[in-house]
């Protein structure tokens, strides 16, 4: 099953407007794949060249979905701000369905915050429809901040509440996993979309795993047995008197 153990039966997930509940991994995939198709014939996505972009001299404001292990989970932490002047809108309506997402393939999903419960105005964004990994997790553990919908490729969403170039604040915390049971083997920039209509941009990062305490308890008693030892040899010698 494509799903999270903490997923509840039934439960359903929004994508874009298609909902997928209890399917099999390769009907959610096809679900998915659908929507891609049906999206592209909607509207076509439009890359604005970076040049264009600079000439403009606007300032360019991000989005980041850091993604990153933190004591036996995986979080995906949104911050950043974005101004959403001139945005195109995405033909459909959506929401995520669920109080965090997190999917990588056939199509990204990335949610964070506590769902809105509602269809919402949608973004269209440009890059690539999917992410390294083989992660297809719903809902998230828990929650915190700001409503963010993100699905690779089509569109982007968030809390209606917000104002442009306001700091955006949310994440999503999924138990008991990590970045290599979610299939990521790697580290760094993954991915990045542009906002259409605007210089506004999405990433998302993928943060190497911190190192655990033990090495550095290990390289404490190195210190002190040095010190030990340093100390010995520079203890002067006890010459006993002679005869």
């Amino acid at each position: 099953m494509c799903q999270s153990p903490n997923r509840p039966p039934g439960a359903p997930i929004f994508l874009g407007g298609i909902t997928a509940a209890n399917l099999p991994t390769h009907e959610v995939s096809m679900t998915l794949l659908t929507l891609a198709t049906r999206c592209k014939c909607l509207t076509p996505l439009v890359a604005a060249p970076a040049a264009l972009l600079l000439s403009q001299g606007e300032a360019k404001a991000i989005l980041t979905y850091n993604i990153f292990e933190s004591a036996g989970n995986v979080v995906v932490q949104a911050s950043g701000s974005l101004d959403l002047t001139g945005a195109t809108p995405f033909p459909i309506t959506g929401q995520c369905g669920a109080n965090g997402a997190l999917i990588s393939s056939p199509v990204a999903l990335i949610c964070t915050g506590t769902n809105i419960g509602s269809d919402q105005p949608l973004i269209s964004i440009t890059g690539p429809s999917n992410l390294t990994g083989s992660a297809a997790f719903y809902p998230a553990s828990s929650v915190t901040g700001l409503y963010t919908f993100f699905v690779g490729g089509f569109d982007f969403g968030i809390d209606p509440t917000y104002v442009s170039n306001a700091p955006i604040a949310g994440s999503a915390t999924f138990n008991g996993t990590s970045l290599a049971a979610l299939g990521f083997t790697t580290t760094g920039l993954i991915g990045t979309w542009t906002l259409d209509g605007t210089s506004e941009s999405i990433q998302v990062v993928l943060v190497p795993p911190v190192p655990g305490p033990l090495p550095l308890l290990g390289a404490g008693s190195a210190f002190g047995w040095s010190r030990r030892l340093r100390k010995r040899i520079a203890a002067p010698l006890i010459t006993p008197p002679q005869a």
